[in-house]
């Protein structure tokens, strides 16, 4: 991606449906906050850049330097395996594997890799998005006055501040307001990510469908209970194991060792404990707040919903 591994004091996170802005100073946040934003505004690009510049310019951070991270139906991200290899042969090993498995022009990419040294050899992520797609991504946030110098990819940005280095495969889950990532975790690597149009809007319509008011579906989704989600979670759960058997079968694992559950949807504990009875492995969902420092402690039970944000933020700390 644009500057991988540039530290940068912002992370600001634009999901499908708000923003989050965070900057780490060590372990203490000087900024949290955010803002939501309707669908008619994030899909108006004039609406768009209105709404993010007066938010900035309300946190005063008109002009500075921000991570931002590229969303998921932009990305194409693989992770591969190579043997042993000096560090000048390394990169045009990656290069030739970029090539080949691109699904556009390589001339068209804008790319970056992590590297990882593992006992049989490297492993090595790559992602890539398409210059002109992503030159329109950042368009909004340098009209709105921020200075983009850094694009990451949402998985590795959620790697880098979750609970994900154990050995075994963890499914990682980062259920937002319109979209969910499927991502597997083996030994910190990730090996596979997909993401499905699915997150909490779909909750609410469904309950909405079913007779409940505005109000009352709008309690659902925050607190639960799950019985009354149960339907439309099912149908969540359909496509998390839709993409877990395709990796058992690809690359020949059979079992993993946890499911991590992050984003807005992560803070009703009915999902939590829905997932728990469906599958067979201990369901987290971790805090990425809880080992920082924080001025507004209102903001701390949000955590889950701040995470990229914080992925994005921990670069620089």
């Amino acid at each position: 991606m644009l500057g991988l591994f540039r530290p940068a004091p912002l992370g600001v996170d634009l999901g499908s449906g708000s923003l989050k802005v965070i900057e780490l100073k060590a372990k203490k946040i000087s900024i949290a906050a955010f803002v939501d934003i309707p669908p008619s505004e994030k899909e108006d690009e004039t609406l768009l850049i209105n709404r993010l510049h007066g938010f900035f310019k309300e946190l005063n951070i008109l002009g500075r330097e921000a991570a931002v991270h590229a969303p998921g139906n932009l990305s194409f991200i693989r992770t591969i395996s190579l043997p042993p290899m000096p560090k000048s042969e390394l990169k045009e090993a990656v290069k030739w594997e970029i090539k080949r498995q691109l699904p556009y022009s390589p001339e068209e990419a804008v790319y970056d890799y992590v590297a990882t040294e593992v006992a049989d050899g490297i492993v090595v992520t790559f992602a890539s998005v398409e210059r002109e797609n992503i030159q329109r991504y950042l368009f909004p946030f340098k009209e709105a006055g921020l200075n983009v110098v850094a694009v990451d990819a949402a998985p590795l940005c959620l790697i880098r501040i979750l609970p994900v280095q154990d050995s075994g495969n963890i499914i990682l889950l980062d259920i937002g307001s319109r979209n969910m990532e499927i991502n597997i975790i083996r030994s910190g690597s990730l090996r596979l990510t997909r993401t499905v149009e699915m997150g909490g809007e779909h909750i609410k319509s469904h309950l909405l469908n079913e007779g409940f008011s505005e109000e009352e579906a709008a309690d659902i989704l925050i607190g639960g209970p799950a019985e009354k989600m149960k339907e439309i979670l099912n149908q969540f759960l359909k496509e998390i194991f839709r993409s877990t058997d395709y990796y058992k079968a690809t690359f020949k694992e059979k079992t993993f060792s946890g499911v991590i559950l992050t984003g807005g949807v992560a803070i009703n504990n009915a999902v939590r404990d829905y997932f728990s009875h469906v599958f067979d492995v201990p369901v987290a969902v971790p805090n990425p707040f809880d080992s920082l420092i924080m001025k507004d402690e209102s903001l701390r039970p949000l955590g889950p919903r701040f995470s990229l944000a914080i992925g994005l933020a921990r670069r620089s700390a």
